[in-house]
C-alpha cells in the first residue's frame, strides 16, 4: 500500500497528466508495463519524467458524442514512473507502479498533447470488519481447489497480511475468476464487462465496501464452480 511519501505534491494533483486506456485499471501495488508509440504519449512521457514521475491511468468509459472527448471513470489509479527505455524507433517501453487512488475535480483546458486533471487522493483505510477478509480468503481458497496448478497464483493471496493490499490483490485476479465460470463464446463480449468490475471494486468508498462486493462476486463463482463439478461428476457415472 502506499505510504505519505509516495504521494505527489499539491502542484502535480492540481494539474496531473493522464494516460487513458479503455481496458486496463490501475491498482494500488500493480506494476503496469505499456507500450507507448502516440506521439501525444510520448510528450507525456517526457513531460512526467521531468516533473515528478506521476501520471494517472483513468479508464475510458464508453465513447462520447463525435469531437468530444472520451469520459473517464472518475476515480483511477494513481501510477508512477518506475522504468523507463527509449528505443531506436523512438517508442518508450515504461513501467507504472499504481501507489493509490485518486478522484477527479475537473479537467484542464488543453495545453498539452495530452489531457491533465485536477484530483484529490482518496484515503485507505483499513476494513473495519475484519471477519470479512476471513471469508474471502476462505472462498479464494475454495477456489482454488477447482484450479489444480493454475490456482497457485491466486493461492499466494493468501499470504498476504495487509487486509487493504488483500483486496486489490484479490480484485486484479478478479476477471480470471469469473472467467473460470463464463461460456467461451461469451468471453470476448464479457471483456470489458470484466474491467468494469475492476473499476468498480477500485471505485467503492470504503474497504469494507470493497470486501462485501468482492465477496458477491466469489461467492457467485463458488456456487458456479461447484455447480459444474456436480454435473461433471454426474456425467461421469
Amino acid at each position: 500500500m502506499r505510504n505519505v511519501h509516495s504521494i505527489p505534491g499539491t502542484d502535480v494533483l492540481a494539474s496531473l497528466p493522464v494516460l487513458p486506456l479503455p481496458n486496463v485499471v490501475l491498482l494500488p501495488g500493480m506494476v503496469l508495463p505499456l507500450n507507448v508509440h502516440q506521439p501525444k504519449y510520448l510528450e507525456l512521457v517526457d513531460f512526467v519524467r521531468a516533473h515528478g514521475n506521476y501520471v494517472g491511468v483513468p479508464l475510458l468509459l464508453p465513447s462520447a458524442p463525435e469531437g468530444d472527448a472520451p469520459p473517464l471513470a472518475p476515480v483511477f489509479g494513481l501510477g508512477k514512473l518506475v522504468f523507463h527505455v527509449q528505443l531506436d524507433d523512438g517508442r518508450r517501453i515504461i513501467r507504472l507502479e499504481g501507489v493509490g487512488r485518486v478522484r477527479t475535480q475537473r479537467e484542464l483546458p488543453r495545453s498539452h498533447g495530452f489531457r491533465e486533471l485536477t484530483v484529490t487522493v482518496l484515503d485507505e483505510p483499513y476494513p473495519t470488519d475484519p471477519a470479512l477478509i476471513t471469508v474471502l480468503k476462505a472462498q479464494a481458497e475454495r477456489i482454488t481447489q477447482y484450479c489444480g496448478e493454475d490456482g497457485e497464483g491466486l493461492q499466494s493471496l493468501l499470504t498476504i497480511e495487509d487486509p487493504r493490499s488483500f483486496l486489490y490483490s484479490l480484485t486484479a485476479f478478479l476477471p480470471s475468476l469469473e472467467l473460470l465460470v463464463c461460456d467461451e463464446a461469451d468471453v470476448t463480449d464479457d471483456e470489458q464487462a470484466l474491467v468494469f468490475l475492476q473499476q468498480r471494486s477500485l471505485a467503492a468508498e470504503t474497504a469494507d465496501d470493497r470486501a462485501y462486493f468482492l465477496l458477491e462476486r466469489t461467492s457467485r463463482i463458488v456456487d458456479l464452480l461447484g455447480a459444474q463439478s456436480m454435473s461433471a461428476a454426474r456425467l461421469l457415472n
